[in-house]
């Protein structure tokens, strides 16, 4: 007597037939390139551009400073891993400048203040910024922030704030080292490293890198420049409301505790006087915070602004008895969600904490 054949489940034929088509259908995210950006709002703005052609990782956590950050070691592998590798520049992400110059002789590594044409700001020096109330436009036409190119000149380099803290007793190294390799993370090579806070400048840094991601990988060039397009208007989209919420007040004088604004401030005509440090990895020593006390108490600024990466300790002892209203400003993103919307998210709560604290003049 012949067995019966037993015939093959629906459930296993469909499981079969799955198993089949992953392996003769290879899987796009293998055959396109591994994209790992730095920060949040570098990877916000990458992530928008790819879409859904690219998964862009994120390698610093949004919680934590890139100044002076020490990786891990599942960070360091996925740098290896990585295809294009986007990051600022040492004068923000230190740490990285020695990993990255194995790594680019296999993969693409771009960074936006050396690699890319961007309108960079020089750097200022940490203290009391005097004269500095020049509002003009606020960017939409000239995409420029008042001083537009690499070549700018600011009277508060970063020069005089090397030589200000090594008189006034601050902890650390010595600046005066060869340009990359000293510990200023903000005045490295003389240049402001926050320039995805203009937008005028994260214009330029989505169109550029729209061409070489469309370069790296050219059977997605024409989907990547879809997402650039709707990416630009977006951003000029909150440009224009961004720049209508802070207008009342541009003609209000506040301070900052770390030196990391000014391409927001110049963007939108905002009035800065000055700032209890440059690089939030050093201390400033005594004569610079009896500086601020002292121009503090004049009574003529109205905030000054703490971070959420950094313990208020300093700013509370600074403003303490001058009347000088506390708020928060926060330019990378320390509690957003990475993704696409995170860079929006970012400007919005930059203007939010500006109007917050400022908008009723300290009543």
């Amino acid at each position: 007597m012949r067995s019966a054949v037993r015939r093959p489940t629906v459930p296993a034929l469909l499981l079969a037939l799955t198993l089949l088509l992953a392996l003769a259908t290879p899987a796009q995210a293998d055959d396109s390139p591994r994209i790992v950006t730095s920060i949040l709002p570098i990877h916000s703005l990458v992530a928008a551009l790819a879409g859904d052609t690219h998964e862009v990782e994120l390698l610093v956590p949004a919680s934590a400073s890139p100044h002076g950050y020490a990786m891990r070691p599942s960070e360091a592998r996925r740098l290896q891993q990585a295809d294009l590798i986007i990051w600022v520049g040492p004068e923000l992400e230190g740490f990285l400048e020695r990993p990255l110059r194995g790594i680019s002789e296999r993969a693409t590594v771009i960074s936006l203040m050396h690699d890319l044409d961007l309108p960079l700001l020089e750097g200022r020096s940490g203290g009391v910024w005097e004269g500095h109330h020049d509002h003009g436009d606020h960017g939409h036409d000239d995409h420029g922030d008042h001083g537009h190119d690499r070549h700018a000149h600011d009277d508060h380099d970063g020069h005089e704030d090397h030589a200000h803290e090594h008189d006034d007793g601050a902890h650390g190294s010595d600046h005066h080292g060869p340009a990359h390799d000293d510990r200023n993370g903000d005045a490295h090579g003389d240049y402001d490293s926050h320039l995805w806070l203009s937008p005028a400048v994260a214009r330029a840094i989505v169109e550029q890198l729209a061409e070489r991601i469309a370069e790296l990988d050219p059977e997605q060039a024409a989907r990547i420049r879809d997402n650039r397009d709707r990416l630009l208007q977006r951003i000029d989209d909150l440009d224009t409301d961004l720049a209508a919420q802070l207008a009342p007040v541009r003609d209000q004088r506040f301070m900052v505790f770390h030196d990391a604004y000014q391409y927001f401030e110049r963007h939108y005509g905002l009035d800065a006087a000055g700032s209890i440090s440059v690089d939030p990895s050093r201390m400033p020593g005594a004569r610079r915070l009896s500086e601020l006390r002292t121009r503090l108490a004049e009574g003529d600024i109205l905030c000054l602004f703490t971070e959420p990466q950094f313990r208020p300790a300093l700013a509370e002892t600074v403003a303490e008895g001058t009347g000088t209203r506390l708020g928060i400003l926060d330019p990378i993103g320390a509690e957003l969600e990475s993704g696409p919307d995170a860079w929006f998210h970012l400007m919005q709560g930059m203007a939010d904490g500006f109007t917050d604290c400022m908008a009723h003049n300290g009543s």
